[in-house]
């Protein structure tokens, strides 16, 4: 049964959401997949989406806890930044040239940046990682 929606998907455990994928590929829907958390946060709040599927469902929590006024006026102005990068790239549908040209800079600068982000989230990853291997609980 195809129902032919714009569907995101984010898995914290999979980064690449594999798993939800495969459970949703027979619903015909066009799917997206996050890689991050600041790329599912940038997605729902600047992109047009008919559905959205979050593993485990307390990140979908922590986007809505993080969105009130109060907590954006103490974020860092580069956080701030990275969530207006995302927004407009996910308001783009990706397209990295229109997502520069939107935000005034170049596209090198852009590509620069989300690699910045990129490399930001992996040393995050692995410290999260390390973290549970030294404290299994």
């Amino acid at each position: 049964m195809a129902i032919g929606k714009r569907l995101l998907l984010f898995s914290a455990r999979d980064p690449k959401a594999a798993s939800l994928q495969a459970a949703t590929a027979p619903w015909g829907c066009l799917t997206t997949a996050c890689e991050s958390f600041d790329e599912l946060r940038g997605r729902i709040e600047g992109a047009d989406l008919d559905m959205v599927l979050v593993e485990p469902s307390s990140a979908i929590r922590k986007v809505l806890a993080s969105s009130t006024d109060e907590e954006v006026l103490k974020l860092p102005l580069a956080e701030v930044e990275k969530r207006h990068i995302m927004r407009v790239l996910a308001s783009t549908s990706g397209n990295k040239t229109r997502a520069a040209r939107v935000l005034g800079i170049d596209t090198k600068t852009l590509y620069n940046k989300l690699k910045s982000y990129r490399s930001s989230d992996t040393v995050a990853r692995r410290l999260s990682t390390l973290g549970t291997a030294q404290n299994p609980g």
